[in-house]
């Protein structure tokens, strides 16, 4: 059962006590945190709620901005802006960033799976047990490759699929050559142990 309530609670609107519980939180006090938390979660929630519309996602995504709070409280600034602008702001931008992930992979599920038709329209001149084993080689790969994290998966969509040098994809993404490489070498690494649970890693 769900810790959360679809209805945000009543925030403590205190400016003054929540900007004292970020300076001690950017000191590393957990108290404070966990005070601040008690504070603002429900509201919290219930904007994050708002974006996503499932309750899953949302308690997550709230774990995720509570963890971004605790390391990024010092980068609020006093006098711009009250903190519970600043932490709304900061639980409406997590959601926004995961549920755009999500539409990426659903996005990318819909062309591996219109992809997957033309491969079995391909193969049905191949006998059928053949045809069902690349099939099921196909369907494998397309799973492995949406479990990928968004930054692995566009490292090796564009190193594999569009034959893009490491370099032409660091230029590209504007990150340096070593992050793009290792990137790429947990992706095919993730992807090789996905291989073998499926039995396809010969």
């Amino acid at each position: 059962m769900s810790l959360f309530s679809l209805e945000p609670t009543a925030a403590v609107l205190d400016d003054d006590e929540d900007a004292r519980l970020m300076r001690a939180i950017a000191n590393g006090d957990r108290d404070a945190f966990r005070r601040l938390h008690d504070r603002h979660e429900g509201l919290l929630f219930g904007t994050i709620y708002k974006v996503l519309n499932d309750r899953a996602d949302a308690e997550e995504v709230l774990q995720e901005t509570f963890f971004n709070l605790w390391s990024k409280a010092r980068l609020y600034t006093p006098g711009r802006g009250r903190p519970l602008t600043w932490m709304t702001s900061l639980a409406r931008n997590r959601a926004i960033d995961r549920l755009r992930s999500k539409q990426r992979q659903a996005r990318l599920r819909d062309a591996l799976e219109v992809d997957d038709t033309r491969s079995i329209a391909a193969t049905a001149s191949i006998n059928g047990y053949e045809a069902s084993d690349r099939r099921d080689e196909c369907l494998a790969v397309r799973r492995a490759v949406v479990e990928l994290t968004d930054c692995q998966r566009q490292a090796i969509e564009m190193a594999y699929f569009h034959g893009l040098s490491q370099q032409e994809i660091a230029e590209r993404l504007g990150e340096p050559v070593g992050t793009v490489k290792a990137r790429i070498r947990r992706g095919m690494r993730r992807l090789k142990a996905h291989f073998e649970t499926e039995g396809l890693g010969g």
